[in-house]
């Protein structure tokens, strides 16, 4: 089996770990890279452990996505769908066996396993939080399964689907560009792009993730701009969000990534070689409650670690990009 090899490849939550800590993204891109193989060393063993970590809200975004995956591939391939309840029962069934693995740790010996964060780093969470988490799946899936866009996407032909949650990237000045759309599908002319949210709030439009969908769509599809049609779809206050995409905003994302990875590229020994600066190199940053939200605290902060089993950090609400 061939080496596997750390290349670059620009995503927007590279970008995002990149601009929140420095040194965070070198034990996220560097310092546990090697570490599922069994002569790792220690350090970095438990540095790519600690990388799996989920947060509750990250976790149970997580299994929605898998979940409506499946259904979709289903759909895609003419494969029946099971009904609503049934989806909602398997998808909370599996959470509490996820949830007991966790709790025993077993995600050291099995780094694939579900790891959640709260259980790692001891954060108190009260009964009630971890069954409005269930909740919350709960009202995400009935909501996307009665939805009217469901309805639609059961209509559309097999031979119109293009992509489903299917990591893929594409290249932008020779910088390779990681994209993951979570449901594509062609309606005449058009490529219709969905992503899913299961967030409590609305974000602000998410143009920068938006524009690399739609280049995304015009490299492998070669199509133009102006058809492409990206929306969100916040599943627990069941509301979508259209887009049009402008040339401007194309423009805008495209100096963006080219500026993101000059700085990445800043702290790189070996540029074509993809190898870092020492971790010193890699600052800190001073945001104390971006440290609290991190999956490096222990080894990183110890000292704040007795300040998460006391509180309860405000965790991301969804699930990065890769």
């Amino acid at each position: 089996m061939a080496e596997l090899k750390n290349e670059f490849a620009w995503s927007k939550s590279r970008d995002e770990t990149f601009r929140t800590c420095p040194r965070q993204y070198y034990l996220q891109y560097y310092g546990s890279w090697g570490g599922w193989e069994a002569t790792a060393p220690e350090r970095v063993r438990q540095l790519y452990v600690l990388k799996q970590l989920k947060t509750r809200p990250v976790w149970a975004g997580e299994r929605v996505h898998e979940c409506i995956e499946h259904s979709l591939k289903n759909l895609s391939r003419g494969i029946a769908v099971l009904s609503p309840d049934r989806i909602i029962e398997v998808t909370l069934s599996r959470m509490r066996d996820d949830y007991r693995s966790s709790q025993q740790g077993t995600y050291w010996k099995k780094p694939k396993s579900c790891a959640l964060f709260e259980h790692e780093y001891g954060v108190r969470v009260p009964r009630e939080r971890w069954a409005q988490t269930a909740d919350d799946v709960r009202e995400c899936l009935h909501n996307f399964y009665t939805s009217e866009l469901f309805a639609q996407l059961r209509a559309v032909p097999r031979e119109d689907w293009l992509q489903i949650e299917e990591l893929d990237k594409f290249a932008l000045d020779g910088i390779r560009v990681w994209a993951k759309i979570d449901c594509s599908f062609r309606q005449g002319a058009a490529v219709r792009i969905y992503d899913w949210k299961t967030g409590r709030s609305l974000a602000e439009q998410n143009t920068l993730q938006l524009v690399c969908y739609t280049l995304y769509a015009q490299a492998k599809w070669g199509t133009a701009v102006e058809n492409v049609l990206p929306a969100e779809f916040y599943l627990l206050v069941n509301r979508t969000q259209e887009y049009r995409v402008r040339a401007a905003d194309i423009d805008d994302a495209k100096q963006y990534i080219r500026a993101s990875v000059a700085d990445m590229r800043s702290l790189l020994a070996d540029v074509p070689g993809n190898e870092p600066l020492a971790e010193t190199a890699f600052e800190k940053t001073d945001n104390v409650r971006s440290c609290l939200r991190c999956n490096f605290v222990g080894p990183c902060r110890p000292e704040l670690v007795v300040q998460l089993r006391r509180e309860e950090p405000e965790p991301p609400t969804e699930a990065g990009d890769h």
